[in-house]
């Protein structure tokens, strides 16, 4: 019998499934690929310890599901072993992410917080860069997870499913940043694309990101997300990843500032509340004890959650410091006044302790197919930050006006939002009206916090359904034991979910509304909570939804009960036909409304689109039959139909036959007459993608030879409704579609396709660019070469694309056919050549570099190319790309000369007659050179420098003994000496072995003068034999200027001295010798120097 007594946790999840309806949908076809690629091996205990921490024993004590938060029931006080199959893992740790862990680091620096002190000068530690990069993979799979479930609904990721699968991933607070960060990424992108240097310049620098967008891209077409990606979800992703990236990182260095009144490794962030409530100081001390996860933040969280409702502890400190707003932050400055001289260590283990103890960002990084949420490595559950009602008490509209909620009630809300279990619908009915009452207000007031619960219509609820189904899933037959009317049943036939893997009522709150607000429905139905489940509860499975005429509808009770009635015999036609019948369409279109067969749904969408997106040949034909029009559009009027895709206004239903590659279907319209260019007018700016478009970027040869063959247009971009474009016809072509996704075959198809006569109108831009009059008409041989200008534009942007996403097949397609090298599409080539070790292709792309203008040179030569050419040279044993590459460094550093090295002027010193020298009369100081002795003067040297000042001054004044010069050769000496008394090196004959020599006892001396003159005497008499000694001989004293002049020499003859034995072993240092200098590094800041100067200052070689 199942009373109150223990009994084995139980063993397996699989009973957590749904309903035969639902369970097992994993083998439909429409799955998503990533969330069936798991492993079932992982760690075995996901909480951090070794079992769950015993938890306050409340059950002879419950009265409600308030005791949930922070209780648990006795048969789960053995904990949960979470390994095997019980739980499975999300994926493999991803082998590539779209990042480099240099970028990474890039990132982590510029974002740094300045109250953490100075930067580390060795950078940040590689172990800790990469601990971080594997855990936030598993956010951006997760991410990815849901953006592709979401985009079977249309077959296509935009920004929205991006946006949407962060709000339904990550936690309200996170969501919004990443969300902004998005936002301000795509604004910058799209302000860029009004420039003329737009194709010149990388996705991420148009962004101001630091990740690479086209990889990201890249990443997201090889991983299925969609089969069409639109280049809005990549900088939406990509600027996702980076502000997660920030926002731990930032969490992980407040944890590491010292707080005065916070325990070994963590704290509250407020002052402790009373207790209150059954079990609470129990639940409190018992957490303290908990072993392996932040004993202190675990206690704190605890206590304040049953105590005080999560009041003091809704994220740990590092969440706190890093989530809260600034002038919650000051609030707490007074911890951090003295860590601004302590520069706080970002290490795996900081970081590790700042993950277990954040119930935000714990859960998100674990690598199980469950999203864990609400809850620290520990297993406390905590309320998050932007959920906090204490920190605002006067929760009202208008000064002077009375709080909202009293103390205790604020206890109760909070506590609802933590529930984890309920025992009846109706207590479950008043928890999520406790919840959402809570919550609507709290985002009209802090729209910062992310929590969107209100539609531009009005405030979200709950259907029926939806409450019953999650019920369902919170559920707990136990807690209807507590009725003394009610006797347990003898045989208990329910496996009861273990508490551990029970997220709170808040998390489902979230998602549920996620799900809702991606349809843009008023309501959260049935399947929303099942989505919810799949992803918060292990187990657990459910096929996407569909694209359904009845996803949106609703019964407003803002409407009176006509039109409420009106809607439901709507709804009623829009099933029937729907079910497949053609019998019932005049019974259907009877009940649809005054338009009849093209009434149009809350989505905006007709019958006749339904039946396209379904590939239902017959009703298709049925319809059209019945007087369906071809050619209505998905209307752009939100006030009407709040409930439209925004990316889908203006779709025709060929537009939906296409989206789903239903070619049968496309064919019949087509032969019905429908337009071969959706929604485009012939001469009107299209604002939505035409089928050719989406045909090309999915990559369908057969369905894009057919629309070729009606007539459909490749140069037909689509405009954005920011007013900017960067060309007449709009952006992303269908050349740009099948480049960008890398679909080589159809792009040669849309090549080949014959170029279609305009019309002889000219816009503004091709008058400006063409310099005709306003009255003139174009003659008619400019058609074609306006219509070669449009194809060269497309097909410039084309190549931008494939070079971004690293096609550099369909690159090299383009190129081939005359389309001209941007630096950037060139340098993005050659990476993904050299990435791939294509040698041939580099020696090709190597070749082609003098054909790019110099006009052209930016500073990403400077940053991005000279680095990667290097590289390649470094690497290369290939003779002939070694060869290519010493011709385009002579090419950059131009044709003008070396930059010359001039005499420095000698400061006016003590100086004697030229009889003095070596001449034993009136000496005062001896040296003792090779054994024979040298006459000199002190007056003389003590002020000639520093190092004969040291020399004499180390000698005391009655010491007749000699100062020995064992180092320098007698000659050398000797013509030190004569320079000195000389006053200058005018009377100096050097012999060309003696050079050498000098120089290194000019710079021993300290002469500078004398050190410049022997500098200009090498460089006069460099040479391609001699070059490498000079240069070895000035690195070894170093002597800068001598050096960068033979860097100079060498990339001026590089040709040359690459046929050179000893220039090759300075090169690549074959002998191994290594005498501490980079060759190659000095060589790529000179020659970026000398670019700078020549192509990128505003003198433009005035520099030189």
């Amino acid at each position: 019998m199942a009373r109150r007594g223990k009994k084995p946790v139980v063993r397996t999840l699989e009973d957590l499934t749904l309903d035969s309806g639902y369970g097992g949908a994993a083998d439909s076809v429409r799955s998503s690929n990533l969330s069936l690629c798991c492993s079932d091996s992982h760690p075995a205990s996901p909480y951090g310890g070794s079992c769950w921490p015993p938890l306050a024993d409340s059950m002879h004590s419950r009265h409600n599901s308030f005791d949930t938060v922070n209780t648990a029931l006795v048969e789960d006080s053995e904990g949960l072993d979470c390994a095997g199959q019980h739980c499975s893992r999300l994926l493999p740790d991803l082998d590539e992410v779209p990042w480099t862990l240099q970028e990474l680091e890039a990132l982590l620096l510029r974002s740094r917080d300045p109250r953490a002190g100075p930067a580390v000068p060795g950078g940040l530690p590689k172990d800790a860069l990469a601990k971080l990069s594997t855990l936030v993979s598993r956010a951006l799979v997760r991410i990815a997870k849901e953006a592709q479930r979401l985009s079977l609904r249309f077959a296509k990721c935009t920004k929205y499913e991006i946006q949407s699968a962060m709000e339904i991933v990550l936690s309200w607070g996170l969501a919004a940043h990443c969300t902004a960060a998005a936002l301000a990424a795509l604004s910058l992108y799209n302000m860029s694309s009004a420039g003329g240097d737009r194709l010149g310049r990388g996705k991420s620098a148009r962004c101001g990101l630091t990740f690479s967008v086209g990889r990201v891209y890249r990443w997201m077409v090889d991983s299925r997300v969609a089969l069409r990606i639109h280049e809005h979800a990549a900088i939406y992703l990509t600027a996702c990843m980076e502000s997660l990236f920030r926002d731990i990182y930032a969490r992980v260095v407040a944890s590491g500032l010292p707080r005065s009144c916070s325990g070994p490794g963590s704290g509250s962030g407020s002052g402790p509340g009373p207790a209150s409530g059954p079990g609470a100081a129990p639940a409190a001390d018992k957490e303290r004890e908990a072993p392996g996860g932040g004993a202190a933040s675990g206690g704190a969280c605890s206590a304040a959650s049953s105590a005080s409702g999560g009041s003091s502890c809704c994220a740990p400190p590092a969440a706190a410091a890093a989530a809260v707003p600034p002038a919650a932050a000051a609030n707490h400055h007074h911890h951090h006044h003295h860590a601004l001289h302590e520069a706080p260590k970002f290490t795996v283990e900081t970081l590790e302790h700042t993950v277990n103890n954040d119930s935000e960002i714990w859960g998100l990084l674990q690598p199980y197919q469950h999203l864990i949420c609400g809850k620290n490595a520990s297993g406390v559950l905590c309320l998050p930050d932007s959920l906090n009602l204490h920190r605002d008490p006067q929760r009202s509209n208008k000064p002077g006006e009375l709080p909202m909620f009293s103390q205790s009630e604020l206890r109760t809300i909070e506590q609802s939002l933590l529930a984890t279990r309920v025992g009846s619908i109706a207590e479950l009915s008043d928890l999520v009206s406790r919840a959402m009452h809570h919550l609507q207000p709290l985002n009209a007031k802090h729209h910062g916090n992310g929590t969107p619960l209100h539609h531009k219509q009005g405030a979200l609820y709950w259907e029926p359904e939806a409450l019953y189904t999650l019920c369902y899933f919170m559920h707990c037959p136990q807690m209807e034991w507590e009725n003394p009317n009610v006797e347990p049943s003898k045989v208990n036939l329910q496996v009861e979910r273990p508490f551990l893997v029970l997220p709170p009522l808040m998390e489902w709150i979230r998602v549920a509304v996620a799900h809702a607000g991606h349809r843009r429905s008023f309501s959260m139905d049935s399947d929303d909570v099942r989505q919810a489940a799949r992803l918060l509860l292990p187990g657990v499975d459910c096929e996407p939804r569909q694209l359904r005429a009845d996803d949106c509808f609703c019964a407003s009770r803002k409407l009176d009960a006509v039109a409420i009635e009106a809607k439901f015999k709507q709804d009623l036609g829009f099933r029937m036909l729907n079910c497949g019948r053609t019998d019932l369409v005049k019974q259907a279109v009877s009940l649809l409304g005054p338009d009849g067969i093209n009434t149009m749904s809350e989505q905006g969408m007709t019958p006749l689109m339904y039946a396209c997106v379904r590939g239902d040949e017959a009703m298709v034909q049925m319809l059209l039959d019945a007087g369906a029009d071809l050619n209505v559009e998905v209307v752009s009027t939100p006030h009407k139909y709040p409930s439209v895709h925004p990316e889908t206004r203006h779709w025709t239903a060929l537009t939906f036959a296409v989206l789903h590659g239903h070619i049968p279907v496309v064919q019949l319209l087509l032969d019905a007459g429908a337009k071969v260019e959706g929604s485009v007018e012939h001469g009107e700016e299209n604002y939505s993608e035409t089928p050719l478009q989406l045909a090309a970027a999915v990559g369908n040869f057969e369905l894009v030879s057919l629309l070729l063959e009606r007539g459909a247009d490749p140069l037909i971009g689509t405009m954005y409704r920011n007013g900017i474009s960067t060309t007449p016809q709009g952006d992303m072509n269908s050349f740009s579609q099948a480049a960008a996704h890398g679909h080589r075959n159809v792009f040669r198809k849309l090549l080949a396709q014959p170029e279609k006569e305009k019309s002889d109108i000219l816009s503004l831009e091709e008058i400006l660019a063409e310099g005709t009059d306003l009255a003139e008409t174009a003659p008619p041989p400019l058609c074609a070469s306006r219509n070669s200008k449009a194809k060269l534009r497309a097909l410039r942007e084309a190549m931008y694309h494939s070079a971004e996403h690293g096609y550099v097949d369909v690159t090299i397609d383009i190129r081939s056919i005359g389309v001209p090298w941007t630096l950037h599409t060139w340098l993005e080539s050659l990476r993904i050549a050299f990435q791939q070790h294509r040698r041939p292709l580099i020696q090709c792309l190597l070749k082609e570099f003098k054909t790019i203008q110099e006009e052209e040179y930016t500073e990403e030569l400077i940053t991005q190319g000279l680095p990667l050419m290097f590289e390649i040279l470094k690497a290369s044993k290939n003779e002939v790309i070694s060869q290519q590459l010493c011709v385009i460094f002579t090419h950059c550093y131009g044709p003008y000369p070396i930059p010359k090295l001039t005499e420095i002027k000698r400061k006016q010193t003590s100086r004697l007659d030229p009889h003095f020298l070596n001449n034993k009369e009136m000496s005062d100081v001896t040296f003792l050179v090779e054994g024979r002795p040298f006459y000199a003067h002190k007056v003389l040297l003590f002020t000639a420098s520093p190092r004969f000042k040291a020399l004499l001054s180390s000698k005391p004044t009655n010491d007749s003994t000699c100062i020995e010069i064992g180092y320098v050769k007698y000659p050398i000496f000797q013509l030190v000496m004569q320079y000195l008394y000389y006053g200058g090196p005018e009377s100096l004959l050097i012999k060309n072995n003696e050079i050498m020599e000098l120089l290194s006892a000019a710079k021993f001396f300290q002469l500078e003068a004398l050190q410049r003159h022997c500098e200009i005497i090498c460089a006069k008499s460099i040479n391609t034999d001699n070059c490498v000694d000079i240069y070895n001989h000035a690195k070894f004293l170093g002597v800068t200027e001598l050096s960068a002049y033979c860097e100079g020499y060498f990339l001026k003859n590089m040709m040359v001295l690459i046929e050179n034995e000893a220039f090759k072993q300075l090169l690549y240092d074959k002998n191994g010798e290594g005498t501490g200098q980079d060759v190659l590094q000095d060589l790529q800041r000179t020659l970026a120097i000398r670019i700078q100067s020549i192509h990128l200052s505003s003198s433009k070689g005035s520099v030189v």
